[in-house]
């Protein structure tokens, strides 16, 4: 009997040790996935700093609604789940990578109602106005153009806005290589020192004279070929900042230079609002004037302005000057 309560008592404290040790290493096992789970969590948001504060975003958004630069959206590799369908009116160049995209109605008051049922993760408007309202229903950045230098630097931003950098790169890279050779495609056919002018038909009671403007063809044919503007456009629109001017019938004709790239619609009246001046025009005399569909020539995003440039360059390398 001694020797068995001896035996006990130098049992018990073994096994208690065995015990508290064999609990340790079943807590640590099903502890430790636990921790290393949770310290290789890759983040879901991250935040961006915007002209409305600080905004979170997701890392990756996959089902992004634009209310006005979708050109931008479509360089980085976004194809947006909604869209304003009255953007593609005159946004044709658009329309190809958007079959698929949700109309919204008009871009100047969207459907809210259309909005929530495509269960945005991003919008990204360029209303600041709308900014409140549009966070209500996701993350919203206010993404504005103008706030940029260059073509690039808006398709850069937009890159950093979807978490799209090297896409940007990519694209930018590629837009350089398509300026080139649109130029070079027009480089031997258009004769040194010519000038034009571009000028839009639709809309106003007199056409409109276009600067390198935000819409209307103006930085395709200005910015990206770099044609000449007449001396005329150069002074009292591009040196001065404007996107565009009503020229009556009475002083059109001072602002057009050696070649004329005239925005048209079906219906569009064209010269009949220059009686007496038209006919007189050298680039009329000469066969200079290009007839250009004004549903592809009203948006000016970098996505759409390369295709704008690209086509006139076709069109001025070929000598077409009607319409398709």
């Amino acid at each position: 009997m001694l020797f068995k309560k001896s035996w006990y008592r130098m049992a018990l404290p073994v096994l208690l040790i065995m015990a508290i040790f064999i609990s340790g290493c079943t807590q640590k096992e099903t502890v430790e996935p636990v921790a290393t789970e949770a310290e290789n969590a890759t983040p879901q948001t991250r935040t961006l700093s915007t002209m409305m504060g600080d905004v979170t975003v997701p890392l990756n958004p996959e089902r992004v609604v634009v209310d006005w630069n979708i050109g931008h959206v479509l360089a980085v590799g976004v194809t947006p789940v909604g869209v304003p369908g009255s953007l593609l009116d005159y946004g044709m160049f658009l329309r190809d990578k958007l079959v698929d995209s949700a109309d919204l109605g008009n871009h100047s008051e969207v459907s809210l109602e259309k909005m929530v049922e495509l269960e945005p993760d991003l919008i990204i408007t360029w209303d600041q106005e709308k900014f409140q309202t549009y966070s209500k229903i996701a993350p919203t950045v206010v993404f504005v153009p103008d706030q940029y230098d260059s073509m690039e630097a808006e398709v850069t931003a937009m890159g950093e806005i979807l978490n799209r950098p090297e896409e940007a790169i990519a694209w930018n890279e590629s837009f350089k290589q398509r300026i080139t050779a649109a130029q070079a495609k027009i480089k031997d056919v258009i004769p040194d020192g010519a000038t034009f002018t571009v000028a839009d038909f639709n809309f106003l009671k007199n056409p409109a004279i276009i600067g390198n403007s935000a819409n209307r063809g103006g930085r395709a044919a200005y910015e990206l070929l770099g044609l000449t503007p007449a001396p005329k456009v150069k002074s009292d629109l591009l040196d001065q900042g404007k996107e565009n001017l009503e020229a009556s019938a009475e002083v059109f004709g001072e602002y057009v230079g050696d070649y004329l790239l005239m925005m048209v619609t079906e219906g569009t009246k064209d010269h009949s609002l220059l009686p007496n001046v038209w006919d007189n025009l050298p680039a009329v005399q000469n066969n200079h004037i290009f007839k250009l569909d004004i549903h592809k020539y009203f948006t000016a995003d970098p996505y759409t302005s390369i295709l704008q440039a690209e086509e006139i360059a076709d069109r001025l390398a070929s000598g077409q000057t009607e319409l398709n």
